[in-house]
């Protein structure tokens, strides 16, 4: 936790995960896309919701998910599902390439 939050003394949404079940996320082995889409979907200023000028730690949501569609499926509404199929290609491009860097197949 920061001492010197972003938003120190200001109000802020968020989710709580205090209480969210890790070992569910783990299990799963998948990015949880819901939380980013429902911070969006509630968020009262969502031109400013990927403004990377607020934290200079984060940088820009394209590079830290790695692809620059990314922002425009969530702004759009696109489904998690949708999101997912759209990384396969780039995953199996990526999957193959790796192949004859593998010690064990």
């Amino acid at each position: 936790m920061s001492e010197t939050p972003l938003f120190m003394n200001e109000v802020c949404y968020g989710l709580d995960l205090r209480e969210y079940d890790l070992q569910k996320l783990v299990d799963s082995k998948k990015i949880n896309l819901s939380w980013m889409q429902e911070l969006y979907r509630n968020s009262p200023e969502k031109d400013k919701f990927f403004d990377q000028s607020f934290s200079k730690q984060i940088g820009s949501i394209e590079k830290l998910v790695g692809v620059d569609s990314f922002r425009r499926q969530i702004t759009e509404g696109v489904s998690e599902e949708e999101i997912r199929k759209s990384w396969e290609p780039g995953l199996t491009r990526y999957k193959e390439m790796r192949k004859k860097y593998l010690i064990y197949p």
